[in-house]
C-alpha cells in the first residue's frame, strides 16, 4: 500500500505525474515503481495513451485524487485522439485505457499507427513554463498540452516549444522520466517559418487545444453533413453536395501554402483522386488525423468550438423563409411574405435556380445561390404576373394613362404593358378575324382529309398534303398535335413465337453458364442475362410469350441474398488462397462488398463459411450453380 503519492498539477501529463512519484520515492528500480502504482512489472510507460489504469486508481483511493474520467480526459491525449472518432470508438479506448495491458492496440484501432502525421520524436516542454512551474511548484513538469501533434507554440507564452532529450517513445519501455531529470536548459532554438506559415501554425495550436478542455460533446455522425454544409456555403460544392474536386484542393493548398502542409504532414497531390483531402470531403471510409480536421475546419471558415451549432444546419441557397414578393401591384411589395420555393439546377451552368410563388398569383425566378444583400431583390424572369398585377394593369388602363406611365408604376418594361393590354382582345377575336377565319378553313380541310383516310399515319398524311401539314406546323402545331392520328405498335402476328423461343431458351443458358463461370461473382438476374445477349428488350417487354425461356430464367437466375453468399464464398476463398491463413470476418466483409448490417441468413452463413476455412479451409470450394 502507497503511504506517499504526490499532488496532480494542472495540464500534467499522467506519465509526468507517475515519474514524479518515481524521483520523490527514491527507488532505484523503474521496475518497482510499476510494480507500486499497477502491481505489474511489466507495464509500459507510454506518454500519450496509458493503460491499465484502473489498478492505479485503486492504489491511490487512499489519496482522493480526482475520478478516473477526469484524469483520462485531461491529463492524456484521449480526447485529443477520439474527438472525431465514433462513440462506439471512444468508449473502446476508454475501456482499454482502464484495463487494457497493450498500449500498441490502442493506437492501432485509432488509426495513429497508420496516419500519415507523426507524433513529436521526443517530449517537448516551453522554456518559459519550465520557469514558471519551478516558482509556482518546486519543480517542472511535461504539459499535455505541449505533446500535441503539430503544436509548434504553447499556448500560455506564445513561444515556440522545444524538443527535449527524452524520447516520445522510450527504447526503455518501462522506465518513467520526469521533467526535472531531462536536460531542459538546453539553448533556445527558433525555427525560421514565413509570416504566413507561422500564422496557421498558430491557429492549429489554438485549434488543437479546443480538442482537450472543450467540454461540449461532440457526435461524430454529424461530422459529414456539417462538412457538406460548409462546403456549399463556402461555394467548393454545389446546392446538391457535388464537391468541386479541382477547384477545392487547388484553393486549400494555395490557402496554405506547401511548406505549411509539408510542416504538418498534410501535403497531398492536388491531381490525385484518393489524396485525403478528397476523401475526407466524401464518406468517411477510414479514420482521419484530428489535424486533417482541424486544416479543413479552419479553410471552411470555422472553430471546433462552432460544431455544435452546426449539426442542424441545411444548406439554403436562398436564404431563409419566408421571401420577398416583387410585385409592385401588390400592397405587400418587397415584404417577406412568400413561403414557396422550388429550387431547380440550372443546366448550363448547374447553379440553383430558385422559383417564388406568392400567393398574390405572382411568380419569379433568379440563379442562385444569394450573396450579397441586395440580391434576395432581384429577379432573373417572371413566370406569372397573377390576378393581382392583372387587376391593377386594367385599373391603370381605365384611367387613361399611357403605356410608358404605366410601365414606370408597375416597374416592368414598356412592350410588357402593350402586350398584356393588347391580350384582351385577341381573346375576344371573332369571325371576322381572317387570321381566325383562315385557321378554321385549314383546320376543316385537315379534319376532312382525316375522314377520307381514317388509317393513314401522320407521315402518310403529311405526304398527301404537304403544304397543309406545314402550314398548321408552323402556325397551329398544338391543333394538330391534338388532331392526328395516333402512333400504335402492332405486334407482327406473322412471328413464329414458338420457334423463337426455342432459340432464345439456348442463348439464355449459355449466357448464364458464362456469367456463372466468372472467377469473381456478378449479380445474375433478368437484366444481366439480357445486356449479355443484347436482348433486354425482348426479355423485359415479351417474355411472357416465351413460357419455357421464363421459365428456365425464374429457376436459374438468383436473388440478391444468393449473389451476396456466393460473394461470400468466393472472397472466403480468395482470402485463403493467398496464403493468410486467418480468413477474418472483416476482410470477409470489405472483399465481398458487404453492407454492415446484413439478414439473419447471410450473417449465419457468412459466419459458417468462416468457420469452414478456420477448421481447414482447403477441403472448401466455391461452387457455381450447375445448369
Amino acid at each position: 500500500m502507497l503511504v506517499y503519492f504526490p499532488s496532480l498539477y494542472p495540464d500534467e501529463l499522467l506519465y509526468s505525474w507517475f515519474s514524479r512519484y518515481h524521483e520523490h520515492s527514491r527507488n532505484t528500480s523503474p521496475k518497482q515503481t510499476m510494480k507500486e502504482l499497477f502491481d505489474s512489472a511489466s507495464v509500459v510507460a507510454v506518454v500519450d495513451l496509458p493503460t491499465n489504469l484502473s489498478v492505479f486508481h485503486k492504489n491511490i483511493n487512499q489519496f482522493n485524487p480526482p475520478n478516473l474520467k477526469e484524469l483520462i480526459d485531461y491529463h492524456t491525449l484521449y480526447k485529443y485522439y477520439t474527438f472525431f472518432q465514433s462513440n462506439e470508438v471512444q468508449q473502446k479506448a476508454t475501456d482499454y485505457m482502464k484495463y487494457g495491458d497493450n498500449p500498441g492496440t490502442i493506437h492501432l484501432f485509432l488509426g495513429i499507427v497508420a496516419s500519415t502525421i507523426k507524433d513529436w520524436q521526443y517530449i517537448r516542454f516551453c522554456p518559459s513554463c519550465v520557469k514558471q512551474d519551478r516558482a509556482n511548484y518546486g519543480e517542472a513538469y511535461w504539459h499535455v498540452s505541449h505533446q500535441l501533434p503539430k503544436v509548434h507554440y504553447c499556448y500560455i507564452h506564445q513561444e515556440p516549444l522545444q524538443d527535449s532529450t527524452i524520447e516520445l517513445r522510450n527504447p526503455h519501455k518501462h522506465e518513467f522520466i520526469s521533467a526535472e531529470k531531462a536536460e531542459l536548459d538546453i539553448p533556445f532554438l527558433t525555427s525560421l517559418f514565413s509570416q504566413k506559415t507561422e500564422q496557421y501554425l498558430r491557429a492549429l495550436s489554438g485549434e488543437s487545444l479546443k480538442l482537450i478542455v472543450d467540454n461540449q460533446p461532440f457526435d461524430f455522425q454529424n461530422i459529414q453533413p456539417i462538412y457538406k454544409y460548409l462546403m456549399q456555403l463556402n461555394g467548393y460544392s454545389n446546392h446538391l453536395g457535388k464537391v468541386h474536386q479541382q477547384y477545392f484542393t487547388k484553393q486549400f493548398k494555395q490557402y496554405y501554402g506547401e511548406e505549411f502542409l509539408s510542416l504538418v504532414n498534410c501535403d497531398f497531390d492536388e491531381q490525385s483522386d484518393t489524396s485525403w483531402l478528397r476523401s475526407i470531403v466524401r464518406k468517411h471510409r477510414k479514420a482521419f488525423h484530428p489535424v486533417q480536421h482541424l486544416l479543413l475546419l479552419n479553410f471552411l471558415g470555422t472553430s471546433v468550438k462552432e460544431l455544435s451549432n452546426l449539426k442542424e444546419k441545411t444548406y439554403q441557397p436562398f436564404g431563409e423563409t419566408p421571401y420577398y414578393c416583387l410585385n409592385p401591384a401588390a400592397d405587400h411589395y418587397k415584404e417577406q411574405v412568400v413561403t414557396e420555393l422550388r429550387v431547380t439546377t440550372c443546366t448550363t451552368t448547374r447553379k440553383p435556380v430558385g422559383t417564388f410563388t406568392c400567393s398574390c398569383g405572382f411568380v419569379y425566378s433568379r440563379r442562385g445561390p444569394d450573396v450579397k444583400e441586395e440580391d434576395v431583390f432581384k429577379m432573373g424572369r417572371i413566370k406569372a404576373f397573377g390576378d393581382v398585377w392583372m387587376a391593377k394593369l386594367q385599373g391603370l388602363l381605365s384611367k387613361g394613362l399611357s403605356y410608358y406611365a404605366i410601365a414606370q408604376i408597375l416597374e416592368c418594361d414598356y412592350t410588357t404593358v402593350k402586350k398584356y393590354a393588347n391580350r384582351q382582345h385577341s381573346n375576344k377575336k371573332t369571325d371576322d378575324d381572317p387570321v381566325q377565319r383562315l385557321k378554321v378553313i385549314k383546320g376543316l380541310e385537315w379534319t376532312n382529309l382525316l375522314k377520307e383516310h381514317p388509317n393513314l399515319t401522320v407521315t402518310q398524311l403529311r405526304k398527301l398534303a404537304p403544304a397543309l401539314y406545314a402550314w398548321h406546323y408552323r402556325n397551329n402545331r398544338q391543333w394538330l398535335n391534338d388532331n392526328s392520328p395516333k402512333t400504335h405498335s402492332h405486334l407482327n402476328n406473322r412471328i413464329d413465337w414458338q420457334k423463337r423461343d426455342l432459340e432464345l431458351l439456348a442463348k439464355v443458358k449459355q449466357a448464364i453458364r458464362d456469367l456463372y463461370a466468372i472467377e469473381k461473382p456478378v449479380y445474375v438476374n433478368k437484366s444481366r442475362v439480357g445486356k449479355t445477349m443484347n436482348r433486354l428488350s425482348l426479355l423485359e417487354k415479351l417474355l411472357d410469350k416465351l413460357p419455357r425461356t421464363k421459365a428456365y430464367l425464374e429457376v436459374h437466375i438468383e436473388t440478391r441474398e444468393q449473389y451476396q453468399m456466393r460473394r461470400i464464398k468466393w472472397a472466403c476463398k480468395i482470402i485463403y488462397e493467398n496464403n493468410d491463413e486467418h480468413v477474418m470476418e472483416w476482410k470477409v466483409r470489405r472483399l465481398a462488398g458487404l453492407k454492415k448490417e446484413l439478414s439473419t441468413s447471410l450473417e449465419h452463413a457468412l459466419q459458417q463459411e468462416i468457420r469452414k476455412y478456420q477448421q481447414g479451409g482447403a477441403r472448401f470450394e466455391v461452387k457455381t450453380m450447375d445448369i
